[in-house]
């Protein structure tokens, strides 16, 4: 009977271990399996910045566009893999195919570091030159990182065709708004480019 006991508590304590040692590889893909946000260490719902990024991917998600976020202000928040700090895109990546791996996750990412953004997934072709068009968070702060990282997941969608509810986010990052018109006029000056090159073809025949 004691010998029960004994390896019965082995095992637990053999798998708290293990969780402790999954989480310490990569805190993101231990969160966003069951979610939509990883905000540092700082649960969502309890920062301003982290309930206008719950808002913003709810709202993909009601226009079938799935998009998870991870937000990553410190090396810290990378446990294990401290070496993709501040590489954005290259985190992006790992992250996208540790939630395929672990949570089936198929759809789109989006990363949020000081220096910049990261995304992967289906939309991310698109959500690559928008992204590369917003200005860099430059910042640390956490509250005001999830303020830019709640611009990038609009950017992305609004870049893929998906014009989202207007954010009631009035933090210090970008502007909604700046980062719709300069989405859309992006798409507008590579369609005035395509016009006149097709003119000038057409009278050159």
């Amino acid at each position: 009977m004691r010998l029960g006991i004994a390896l019965l508590l082995a095992a637990v304590a053999a798998g708290l271990c293990a969780d402790g040692a999954r989480a310490n590889g990569d805190p993101a893909s231990d969160v966003l399996p069951f979610t939509t946000v990883f905000l540092s260490i700082k649960n969502p719902n309890t920062s301003p910045a982290g309930r206008a990024l719950l808002a913003e991917t709810k709202a993909t998600a009601k226009k079938k566009l799935p998009i998870r976020v991870a937000v990553i202000s410190q090396p810290s928040d990378l446990g294990l893999i401290q070496s993709l700090w501040q590489k954005p895109q290259s985190y992006a990546e790992f992250l996208g195919k540790e939630l395929f791996q672990f949570g089936r996750y198929n759809g789109t990412l989006v990363v949020a570091m000081p220096n910049g953004y990261g995304v992967h997934g289906p939309e991310a072709a698109k959500g690559k030159r928008a992204l590369a068009r917003l200005p860099k968070p430059n910042t640390n702060d956490l509250e005001r990182l999830g303020e830019d990282a709640a611009n990038a997941v609009r950017a992305v969608a609004v870049a893929n065709g998906y014009v989202l509810p207007a954010s009631s986010n009035s933090g210090s990052g970008t502007p909604a708004w700046l980062i719709i018109a300069g989405v859309l006029g992006g798409a507008a000056l590579v369609a005035g480019i395509a016009f006149l090159a097709l003119r000038r073809w057409l009278l050159q025949s």
